[in-house]
């Protein structure tokens, strides 16, 4: 009795295989190929579109390089003006201290030129006079400057007497150094200089005191024969600031 075999052979299912992935890959192949053709008909090319992203690259770069390149700048400029702004004060600040000794430069001119120019052939007068506030009330400096002329061959001595006239309570008073604590024995000043001299005298006055003016008397000594000239001068109250 014959028995027929059959035989399963592999062959023929590797081939269907290798045919579905051609068919699939035939059917990715088509669809992409229609889409770019879609969107070549729509306008749109990717060669173009990769043209355009790789100049917007370049572009991009060039535009960090300047950005970076103006930062940079602007840093410099900013420590510049840091700079130019410090050298401006400290320029400021020289000018205005040469301009305040020039002021002092200019006062003393005037004062030397005062003393130079005065020549009325006496040989004592009061140079100047001046109330000074202090750094605490009713505290004031009386500043006194004497001097005689330059053609004045001796030095000159004597005595000066401060007197304050004013108010208090309501009464006409008069206050002299003695009286505030000042002064010698006799209540008054020493001066001897050849050309000038400048005092001065620290003062507080009275809490129930309202000065109105100052008088000053100078009394020279040691004349040498010659007659000395008693100087009397009176100044209304009128403090600056120190």
């Amino acid at each position: 009795m014959n028995r027929s075999r059959v035989v399963v052979g592999r062959r023929p299912a590797l081939g269907g295989r290798i045919w579905l992935v051609a068919m699939i890959a035939a059917a990715g192949l088509t669809g992409y190929l229609m889409y770019d053709l879609g969107l070549s008909k729509a306008g749109f090319r990717s060669s173009e579109a990769a043209r355009e992203i790789g100049e917007l690259k370049a572009e991009n770069k060039t535009l960090k390089k300047t950005n970076k390149e103006l930062s940079e700048r602007v840093a410099i400029l900013e420590t510049a003006a840091k700079i130019d702004q410090e050298a401006y004060r400290q320029v400021d600040a020289r000018i205005t201290e040469l301009q305040a000794k020039i002021v002092d430069q200019q006062e003393d001119i005037e004062f030397y030129r005062g003393i130079v120019g005065e020549n009325d052939g006496s040989e004592l007068r009061i140079q100047s006079f001046q109330i000074l506030a202090g750094l605490r009330d009713r505290e004031f400096e009386l500043r006194l400057v004497l001097a005689q002329a330059l053609s004045a061959s001796r030095e000159i001595s004597g005595k000066v007497e401060l007197e304050l006239e004013g108010l208090q309570r309501s009464e006409s008073v008069t206050l002299g150094l003695s009286d505030l604590g000042l002064g010698d024995q006799s209540g008054t000043l020493s001066y001897g200089f050849r050309y000038f001299e400048d005092l001065k005298a620290s003062v507080t006055l009275p809490a129930d005191f309202e000065p109105q003016r100052v008088r000053v008397v100078l009394r020279p000594q040691g004349s040498r024969g010659k007659s000395a000239k008693t100087v009397e001068e009176f100044y209304a109250w009128r403090p600056e600031n120190g």
